[in-house]
């Protein structure tokens, strides 16, 4: 987060809702942890989505890492 604040391509690709350089976790239950770490005040980058690969959201945490959780 903070480098995007001196970098003009860190801010530009921060711009969009994709995860380009976080993380990916498996979860049993994406939809409650979904609403966690929604009603927590997380700053979601995606509604809760699915897909023929199953179900998933992105969210940024506090110091501009990106996450995706996903349930096949």
């Amino acid at each position: 987060m903070h480098h995007r604040e001196h970098c003009a391509e860190a801010k530009e690709w921060s711009s969009v809702p994709y995860v380009i350089d976080g993380v990916m976790v498996y979860l049993d239950d994406v939809e409650q942890q979904f609403a966690v770490a929604k009603k927590a005040g997380a700053r979601m980058l995606s509604e809760l989505e699915r897909s023929e690969h199953g179900m998933r959201y992105r969210v940024e945490d506090l110091e501009g890492h990106r996450w995706m959780f996903v349930q096949r």
